[in-house]
């Protein structure tokens, strides 16, 4: 990684995108190592311009699968694994993902989008089953042992009418939310902006923006409210 001298000339180096889109780069390729691709199928396009990748795996089995990561964003110890066909990552500009995450992806046309400048530290994302959708959104920050789950993978079926009750729904994360560590976040669920999810959570039902959510099930447990990263004291 940068030493922090380094970080700041290179954030200096905004006023110049072109030159510092050149040196990124160079530092991308220099700091980038471990990587594996084991691509079984055609059309399959994995694009990561001016990213540091370490120790990031690409196992994709199918057709015309894309995987997208924005300029300057890091991943460290990142596993995807994509079964089926048609199916799209996105994940943002500057983000951070690290830590042994992994996005697991099987059945056709599922897409997975996660905003500009999110850190992600140790998630598993899952999405299984055909068109799922996971959206998560700009600035948020998500500490460590998290799931998030747009199916349940298996099936429940009704004993009276033979048919199954379970089916995957669309999960959406909105922009700057904090998610606290030993989360789970589960299908059909939208966390609205500025909200914050408290440790051990176990997240079934949506919330509005500007909230606090706890426990399991999860509920509001106080309203508005937002967050800041850095630490902020009351001035004496």
């Amino acid at each position: 990684m940068l030493s922090f001298t380094a970080k700041r000339v290179y954030n200096q180096l905004e006023k110049y995108p072109t030159f510092r889109d050149y040196i990124g780069q160079i530092y991308a390729a220099f700091a980038s190592k471990g990587n594996k691709r084991k691509i079984s199928g055609q059309n399959n396009i994995i694009s990561h311009k001016l990213c540091i990748l370490n120790n990031v795996t690409f196992d994709i089995i199918g057709d015309n699968n894309t995987v997208i990561i924005d300029k300057y964003t890091v991943l460290n110890n990142v596993h995807f694994h994509l079964a089926g066909n048609g199916h799209k990552v996105h994940i943002g500009e500057s983000c951070k993902v690290t830590q042994s995450a992994t996005i697991w992806i099987e059945d056709d046309n599922c897409s997975l989008y996660i905003g500009d400048k999110t850190f992600i530290i140790h998630a598993g994302i899952a999405l299984t089953e055909l068109n799922s959708k996971i959206h998560i959104g700009a600035n948020c920050i998500f500490s460590y042992d998290i799931d998030i789950r747009c199916g349940d993978s298996h099936s429940i079926i009704d004993l009276e009418t033979k048919k199954r009750i379970n089916y995957a729904q669309d999960i959406n994360i909105q922009d700057h939310i904090w998610v606290g560590a030993h989360v789970c976040i589960l299908k059909g669920v939208t966390i609205g902006a500025d909200s914050i999810v408290a440790a051990g959570s176990v997240v079934t039902k949506s919330a509005d923006s500007n909230v606090v959510i706890a426990g399991n099930p999860a509920k509001v447990v106080r309203t508005g409210v937002t967050w800041e990263k850095d630490r902020i004291y009351d001035s004496e």
